[in-house]
């Protein structure tokens, strides 16, 4: 689909501004029966994605099954799981006072070191605030967003953002309050799917990372950029390497762009090409470092 959508008098893009969007193409809800179509739309201030028809946190909060966030898994597997985030995490601060935000069950916090780190976190979905306080504390894990989590100032050393910027309705609200809240030693790690990665552009409507409807917006690397510098924020360190999430999402697209026969041929292709593509800066998942300014 190539057209130029008309967006509402309150769709204005939270990064820009700009209200003016070319329609891309459709994506539908892979985690329902249904075939409700969403149209994903690029911003023409910016450049960032974002998926339409708009919708209010509570409409969203429709979309997330109750088993989104997944069951109690073993230690040992919350280890492994998390091996790849503890490992980038290590590479920008090593203890001190740490926040993620859209915590789900806890599973990167607890794979953290509690001598090291002083653990909190920021969830919207009930049950898994639930799950992560049996772990974490009842006073470590908030219920609700992060704007309204009421943080002192300059209070944490380190703030994540794994898979959870893109589920925002208000990304910049977001943004400005971490800066509010880090020190000003601190680090802000985001990771999140890459709009302009190989993926994205072989896929469109059937890439699996973008998870319509509960993505709202799909960054690229030019637009993050932007996005942080004009928060005060710079990039220190990045990659599009993820051999949690990329390979899995290039599976799952062929998967559901292909016959079985055709998909099996091509399985034992993915992990190297995505390894190559990845290299080369076109992988399908952005994680990233950034200091204040």
């Amino acid at each position: 689909m190539e057209n130029t959508a008309k967006p509402g008098p309150d769709s204005a893009c939270d990064i820009c501004g700009s209200a003016e969007t070319q329609g891309l193409y459709v994506a539908y809800d892979r985690l329902a029966s249904d075939q409700q179509a969403f149209t994903i739309a690029k911003c023409l201030g910016c450049g960032v994605l974002r998926t339409f028809p708009e919708m209010s946190d509570s409409d969203l909060s429709q979309f997330y099954p109750n088993d989104y966030w997944g069951e109690e898994p073993s230690e040992e597997w919350i280890k492994k799981s998390q091996a790849e985030k503890t490992a980038f995490l290590a590479k920008c601060s090593s203890s001190g006072q740490i926040l993620d935000v859209g915590c789900g069950s806890g599973y990167f916090l607890r794979a953290l070191d509690e001598q090291k780190w002083d653990r909190f976190g920021v969830e919207i979905g009930r049950e898994a605030v639930s799950a992560a306080r049996m772990h974490l504390g009842e006073d470590h894990i908030v219920e609700g967003s992060l704007v309204g989590s009421g943080f002192d100032n300059e209070n944490f050393d380190v703030i994540t953002f794994w898979s959870a910027l893109e589920h925002m309705n208000h990304p910049s609200s977001a943004l400005a309050e971490v800066h509010r809240i880090l020190r000003s030693s601190g680090r802000l790690i985001l990771q999140v799917p890459n709009g302009d990665s190989y993926q994205a552009s072989w896929f469109k409507g059937n890439w699996f990372a973008l998870d319509a409807p509960r993505h709202r917006y799909h960054f690229s690397k030019p637009v993050l950029e932007r996005f942080l510098n004009d928060n005060g924020f710079a990039i220190e360190r990045i990659t599009f390497a993820s051999r949690e999430h990329n390979a899995h999402a290039l599976r799952q697209s062929l998967k559901s762009s292909f016959s079985r026969v055709p998909y099996l041929l091509i399985k034992p292709l993915t992990t190297p090409v995505d390894r190559l593509l990845s290299t080369l800066g076109r992988g399908a998942t952005i994680t990233l470092a950034a200091h204040k300014t």
